[in-house]
């Protein structure tokens, strides 16, 4: 016996149509964990509710890359670009370094934007679960291979990344984590990724 439903839920009903909703319609994709967001505005602008994350994930990143016996520069005046990781080679004294693009988020959350592709040596690096670090996740892709990673799923062909030049998943499900296991940072992979970036 289903139980009365009070005025606001009356209200809502009457304003909405629901005769066509199909129940259980979007729930496969639910179950995987696919959330599409829609870019608006300047994606590089810092969400100042969201500091504490963003404090927590860079804390991870450079207590991480430090570890893996890499050195971090943040740059004066490049907005697009967080840090500069570098390593000099001792035995001839040349500077190898990246730039940096750090995303940080309190989910799984995977995205991109055309405009990282113009940024020579780029890693972009995502951290996973950032408030809480036993839980947290690191994971470094160049362009190419967060595009890669775009194409194989197929966000490449959506209008999100064609018309508006970005697509973000905020929820990745296990599929695509599955795809970017390869990219899980460890001491070790920082240092392949570096010397292959």
């Amino acid at each position: 016996m289903s139980s009365q439903m009070s005025k606001s839920e009356m209200e809502l009903r009457s304003r909405f149509d629901f005769s066509k909703g199909v129940r259980g319609k979007f729930y496969e994709r639910y179950k995987n964990g696919h959330t599409v967001t829609l870019l608006d505005g300047d994606p590089d602008e810092d969400d100042p509710l969201d500091l504490s994350t963003r404090q927590a994930g860079t804390s991870i990143f450079v207590s991480q890359v430090q570890a893996a016996g890499f050195k971090l520069a943040e740059p004066l005046q490049d907005e697009s670009i967080d840090y500069i990781i570098y390593s000099a080679a001792e035995r001839d004294h040349d500077l190898i370094s990246y730039a940096v693009k750090l995303k940080t988020s309190n989910s799984r959350t995977f995205y991109l934007y055309k405009k990282y592709g113009d940024i020579p040596r780029l890693l972009l690096v995502y951290i996973w679960n950032a408030r809480i670090s036993e839980d947290s996740s690191v994971y470094a892709l160049t362009y190419e291979e967060a595009l890669g990673v775009l194409k194989a799923k197929g966000y490449a062909n959506t209008d999100s990344w064609i018309k508006n030049g970005g697509y973000s998943v905020t929820h990745a499900g296990s599929e695509l984590i599955e795809m970017l296991n390869p990219y899980r940072m460890t001491l070790e992979r920082w240092r392949q990724k570096l010397q292959a970036a």
